[in-house]
């Protein structure tokens, strides 16, 4: 590859003619050198990876004293390469494994297999039914920093979910769900946004082996549909926005257990549990601007250990009762690496491909949460309940949940 400076002084009158671009970059080189900066010193490795790649398509054309095509003039820019790096692809595993802290959505297990002497003398210790259904409605916002490497953004994400269970036994339920989550992120400085919709049908289990100890499992499926929009600035060439729309899967599956101790009215539960979640996004090839990216395939997995303690104590009313309580939870992630991405410009006839790189995941972080929930006659209960990550790397993310359930 060739030195950029030495292709910025072009002396050939006829090529700056072709190349109207060049003829900035060429008299950039008359500027005293006190005031020349090299361009690898002030890019960061992704922005390094573009300009390469765009270099070398540069070569292939001035060797060949050919007519540079717009895309690969604009790299060799310094000024144009934030613009063209295009590291907001990384907002799509982020916002899958990350700002959640890798939790997979759980059904609603407050209400479930509860037993009178964890309710006390209220009148919320009618026996249920076995058909319950319950509702929950969740919304996460927060924001990723931004790095010297990597866009940074702001998210909103609303998640709904429907779900209905059986008692086959007294001490075994059964149930699935469905679950509507639409993701937003906007990024940094304008750069643009990503929004998401999924669809994830879901089946679970709990399973009472004595009145204290418990064994859950779920298995879970769902579809991901992606709009991208990517805003762009480049000197001599002006705005675009490039859009594109990838479609994704992901399967989960989660288990564990745990163990209540009651002592009256108060339950100390500590519990363990291990998620893992596999998210394939489609490769896609985004419209509407010149520097149009082309993107292989992502794939996106995720291993979670969590080991947690909850406490709850039950205040028993004429009413019903109203149980507060307290969680908190260590994670350790064991894949969700630092991901990399292939990807080339659309518009490069030469097709120079460039790896992407994104940031590696925090090993360790914690999530803390209170909650108040209530039993009344008849077999209904609800929840509110808020949610925080903590410690993990330049991540603020926290939850609001509201649910409610019904018995017959």
């Amino acid at each position: 590859m060739q030195n950029p400076t030495r292709k910025q002084s072009i002396s050939q009158a006829s090529f700056l003619q072709k190349n109207p671009l060049a003829i900035g970059i060429a008299l950039s080189c008359l500027l005293p050198a006190a005031n020349a900066i090299p361009l690898s010193s002030t890019l960061n490795p992704n922005q390094q990876a573009v300009s390469n790649a765009m270099s070398a398509c540069f070569d292939v054309y001035y060797q060949a004293e050919n007519t540079i095509p717009t895309i690969c003039d604009a790299g060799t820019m310094t000024s144009n390469l934030q613009s063209l790096t295009p590291d907001q692809i990384f907002g799509m595993g982020s916002m899958a494994t990350r700002v959640n802290g890798g939790k997979i959505t759980q059904p609603s297990d407050y209400f479930r297999l509860k037993r009178k002497n964890r309710y006390g003398g209220g009148a919320g210790d009618d026996d249920f039914s076995r058909l319950g259904f319950w509702a929950k409605t969740d919304n996460d916002f927060g924001s990723i920093s931004t790095t010297p490497n990597l866009a940074g953004f702001k998210f909103d994400n609303h998640n709904f979910v429907f779900g209905a269970d059986y008692r086959l036994q007294d001490n075994w339920v059964v149930g699935s769900s469905f679950a509507y989550r639409h993701n937003n992120a906007s990024f940094a400085a304008g750069r643009g946004e990503t929004v998401n919709d999924s669809y994830t049908g879901n089946l679970y289990t709990t399973y009472n082996i004595t009145e204290a100890l418990h064994v859950d499992a779920t298995a879970a499926y769902g579809g991901y549909s992606y709009e991208t929009t990517r805003n762009i600035n480049l000197v001599g060439i002006g705005s675009s926005v490039a859009k594109g729309s990838p479609t994704g899967g992901q399967y989960a599956f989660s288990w564990g257990g745990g163990y209540d101790f009651n002592l009256k009215a108060l339950t100390i539960a500590p519990y363990a549990r291990g998620e893992y979640s596999n998210l394939d996004i489609d490769g896609y090839s985004e419209t509407g601007s010149v520097a149009a990216v082309r993107f292989a395939k992502q794939n996106i997995e995720s291993l979670t250990s969590t080991v947690g303690i909850q406490t709850a104590y039950t205040f028993s009313f004429p009413w019903g009762v109203l149980i507060p309580q307290l969680r908190g939870e260590w994670h350790h992630q064991y894949f969700d690496g630092r991901p990399q991405i292939q990807a080339s410009f659309v518009t490069d006839p030469t097709g120079q491909v460039f790896t992407l790189s994104g940031a590696g995941p925090s090993r360790n972080y914690y999530t803390f949460g209170a909650e108040v929930s209530s039993v009344l006659p008849g077999g209904v209960s609800a929840f509110l309940a808020y949610e925080t990550l903590q410690g993990y790397t330049s991540i603020d993310s926290n939850k609001l949940m509201l649910g409610a359930r019904l018995e017959f």
